[in-house]
């Protein structure tokens, strides 16, 4: 069955009625069936998100410091290869192996400032002095071949890029520099917003009567256990009586429409005309999809079942059929078990859908453990032949994390897997961090030692940052006519670019 943009809305507000987690029913003291159900859903992503805190505290600290406080950074990449046939007569192991790339990296979030510069090396030739320094309002940059810097701010960008490209920019988008210093990519205010309006919205629509509980006894990893069972059973007229009020709602949401706006003019903001256009397209949407509910058939409606032991889901079996007929349904249905301790989780679905043209099955398991410092993980995802794995080693001693990754790849049309090794280590000490890491590839005529790319992090709080930006005149190019600004590159841009280009020319590049 083909979802169009109908099915797509009901889909996702489906699924959100499913999973629908982190609302008001954490506060609950006496439960009923439907407590029960939402608590336990909570209380399992909670526990999860303890175990990923656990695990890399050091790492999720430091990047909360890095939002709020002044950081540098340098990260220089560098290969190594070794020509397989040994008759590199091209040069090209040589010239790999004695190149790397580094890139300095500060930022200032509170007084909204960034720099960038950018080092390259190869086969002994220096590439120097390109640095970049981006505030709220302009940006700067020098670089090797000009005498001058140059420099553009915020209110003259997109004109800028107009007069460079007028089919790609109109000049009238509205581009705003402090996007660039946000370090969420969606507001923690916004998320709350959605919260509180919507998924509180569904869980009060969810009737008490649909829910049932008991008493059950069940094997989770060859263990018998007694868990309660909590179902939620939804007829069509239920399901569509939700989803139609979630639409109204929805449809005269301005802080909705400007939070979908704002995410989807990221990071070249829309124009006020293509900011209409996706309004439009949002309200069309919206009234589609209330009017696509009269087309939509749930014979069975909806049946999400969950297994729940000390207050944690245990086993869980949703199922669905949904399509634009009796004689088009699409059958989905999730099934499986999860185990979640504190040293160690496990857990073992299947995502099925079944329709009249296609059947196709997705099993997910996943064994993860971490005690004293020490983690061994394995990830699976298979569908038919195919199949990705994840299996990594980490060990973390004295504030260093040690780690050994592989994701690998199967499936009948290539000859051998492919793997993609990643490993190194990793240190975070209060104000300083440093990382090495390690990456290879192996496959149809590759191994291990063949190509490996190296990259080397080190990086530290500062009190501020220092631009180094203020030694040389500047050229501003927004301020320039359309004929200023031809005059500059033809005249000073382009023969200081050439003249420069000359230079490698002569080492033999």
């Amino acid at each position: 069955m083909k979802l169009n943009k109908k099915g797509i809305w009901i889909g996702l507000i489906v699924a959100a009625i499913v999973v629908v987690a982190g609302v008001s029913a954490a506060a609950i003291l006496n439960k009923n069936p439907k407590q029960q159900y939402f608590s336990a859903e909570k209380a399992s992503w909670d526990f999860m998100t303890e175990v990923v805190e656990d695990r890399y505290g050091d790492e999720l600290e430091w990047m909360d410091q890095m939002k709020e406080t002044p950081n540098e950074s340098t990260i220089e990449l560098s290969a190594s290869y070794n020509d397989p046939s040994g008759f590199d007569t091209m040069g090209i192991q040589p010239l790999i192996n004695n190149s790397s790339i580094t890139i300095e990296n500060s930022v200032d979030p509170e007084n909204k400032e960034m720099t960038a510069a950018l080092s390259a090396g190869v086969a002994g030739i220096s590439l120097e002095d390109i640095k970049l320094y981006v505030t709220a309002d302009k940006a700067m940059a020098s670089l090797p071949f000009l005498d001058k810097y140059v420099q553009v701010k915020e209110s003259d960008l997109s004109g800028l890029l107009h007069t460079f490209d007028p089919i790609a920019f109109t000049g009238e988008e509205e581009i705003n520099f402090d996007a660039l210093f946000n370090q969420e990519p969606i507001p923690e205010e916004d998320l709350e917003y959605i919260q509180d309006t919507y998924l509180k919205l569904i869980y009060d629509e969810l009737p008490e009567e649909a829910f049932t509980s008991e008493e059950e006894s069940v094997d989770v990893n060859e263990e018998s256990m007694q868990a309660t069972k909590v179902t939620l059973a939804l007829s069509e007229e239920q399901i569509k009586s939700i989803i139609e009020k979630v639409l109204t709602e929805a449809e005269d949401d301005e802080r909705l429409k400007e939070i979908i706006t704002q995410q989807s003019s990221s990071p070249i903001p829309y124009t006020t005309e293509e900011i209409e256009q996706l309004t439009e397209e949002y309200d069309t949407a919206i009234a589609e999809a209330k009017t696509g509910l009269e087309d939509v058939t749930i014979p069975d409606g909806l049946i999400s079942t969950i297994w729940i032991d000390n207050d944690l889901i245990v086993k869980r079996d949703v199922a669905i059929k949904i399509g634009p007929s009796e004689a088009e349904l699409a059958e989905l249905s999730l099934v499986g078990t999860q185990s979640l301790q504190n040293n160690t989780q496990t857990f073992d679905y299947a995502l099925e859908d079944k329709n009249p043209s296609n059947e196709s099955t997705v099993n997910v398991t996943g064994d993860l453990s971490w005690q004293d410092g020490s983690a061994d993980d394995s990830i699976k995802l298979s569908s038919e032949d195919t199949e990705l794995t994840y299996s990594a080693t980490e060990q973390l001693v004295d504030g260093t994390r040690e780690f050994d990754r592989t994701f690998a790849f199967s499936d009948p049309a290539s000859p051998s897997p492919f793997e993609l090794n990643w490993n190194g280590k990793s240190t975070y000490d209060q104000d300083q961090m440093n990382a090495d890491h390690h990456v290879s590839f192996i496959g149809e005529g590759l191994s291990e030692d063949i190509f490996q790319l190296n990259v080397t992090t080190d990086a530290a709080l500062v009190k501020s940052i220092d631009a180094g930006m203020d030694d040389k005149e500047v050229v501003d190019l927004g301020a320039m006519s359309e004929a200023e600004l031809e005059t500059y590159m033809t005249q000073e841009f382009s023969p200081q670019l050439q003249q420069w280009l000359m230079m490698f020319m002569g080492a033999g590049f």
